[in-house]
């Protein structure tokens, strides 16, 4: 993962990410904490989507937890789409035209 600046949607989606991964590996922040030897109170911010850039410590929290690039790619599409939907009446009715230029092609 690149150390690039992220958007407030993007840190949001990757803090649900982590979040929703340790909880289904069963993991507390304590004990994420213990494995990847970094602060709780660090974890936490991390999860709170409290961060600008990926640093070393969430880079090595995401390597951890498998959180794959193509999964973020994937999802950065969809939070774009989702952001042009609430530009304006016509970002809106373009997203809508596109959506069925696409169901026509099935």
């Amino acid at each position: 993962m690149e150390r690039n600046r992220k958007s407030v949607l993007e840190a949001e989606k990757l803090a649900d990410a982590l979040r929703q991964r340790r909880k289904r590996l069963g993991l507390t922040l304590t004990e994420l904490s213990n494995t990847v030897q970094i602060d709780v109170g660090q974890l936490s911010r991390f999860e709170r989507a409290e961060f600008k850039f990926v640093s070393k410590n969430l880079q090595r929290v995401v390597d951890f937890l498998q959180i794959s690039a193509e999964e973020q790619e994937s999802d950065a599409v969809v939070r774009q789409f989702a952001e042009l939907l609430g530009r304006s009446e016509r970002h809106r009715a373009a997203a809508i035209a596109l959506v069925r230029a696409l169901q026509a092609l099935q």
